[in-house]
């Protein structure tokens, strides 16, 4: 099920509509994973700040905490300060947590060896805010390929003859499309996220950047998705 929202007041409705506001009471502590490997560069949209704000300003509204995770090779944190957030991240306490940084457990998924962070089973409810795009020769990329950025890329290196200097992770680059596929199938079975809040700023390789409404229909097990624009 998709509902859309423009505004606010929309996107709070919409949460309540899925139940998060329950959730959020039953739980408490909620894991907010992110697209924010680096900063914003053209072409390279993240997870949308005020999207993620907001989604912070109803997890403590409702009572509960949050963190906020994604690989960031220890520089999360300064991202997240570029990026605009750090009034909220000062106001809330927020917890950040770096996945490159931390212990992870070893989870096989159709053969293949990930390595999931133990925290993730820490917080019993996770959103997961990916950003999304369509580059040349390439797939669609969102709420699958985000848990790219949740494992720890010094696990996934090969031998310097092999590493490719523009990917972080390049064991999951030898056959990609069946390793984000496996990895998006070890978080499941290891640490699954209930809720996918997709919108904001996109790009495609036909338009550039632009912002959306609505994401498509994906035949995925998606808990929930909250389409989200402002």
């Amino acid at each position: 099920m998709f509902y859309t929202s423009s505004n606010y007041q929309d996107f709070f409705g919409n949460l309540d509509l899925f139940g998060i506001k329950s959730e959020i009471h039953n739980n408490k502590s909620v894991l907010i994973k992110i697209n924010l490997s680096g900063v914003y560069k053209e072409n390279f949209p993240r997870t949308d700040m005020k999207i993620l704000k907001n989604t912070i300003d109803y997890i403590y509204k409702n009572g509960g905490i949050c963190a906020i995770t994604e690989g960031a090779n220890g520089y999360l944190r300064n991202n997240l300060v570029a990026s605009g957030l750090e009034k909220t991240l000062k106001h809330y306490e927020i917890k950040i947590i770096d996945a490159d940084m931390e212990d992870f457990e070893e989870i096989i998924s159709y053969g293949e060896r990930h390595y999931i962070p133990k925290f993730f089973k820490s917080y019993p409810f996770r959103i997961a805010i990916p950003a999304a795009s369509k580059r040349k020769d390439m797939y669609y990329s969102n709420n699958i390929k985000l848990f790219v950025g949740a494992v720890p890329r010094k696990m996934y290196q090969l031998d310097d003859a092999q590493i490719s200097g523009h990917a972080p992770r390049p064991r999951l680059h030898q056959d990609l499309d069946v390793s984000i596929a496996n990895l998006f199938h070890a978080i499941e079975k290891y640490s699954p996220f209930h809720v996918y809040i997709n919108g904001g700023l996109s790009f495609n390789e036909n338009k550039g950047e632009f912002r959306f409404v609505c994401a498509p229909v994906c035949a995925l097990r998606l808990r929930a998705s909250v389409p989200s624009v402002w």
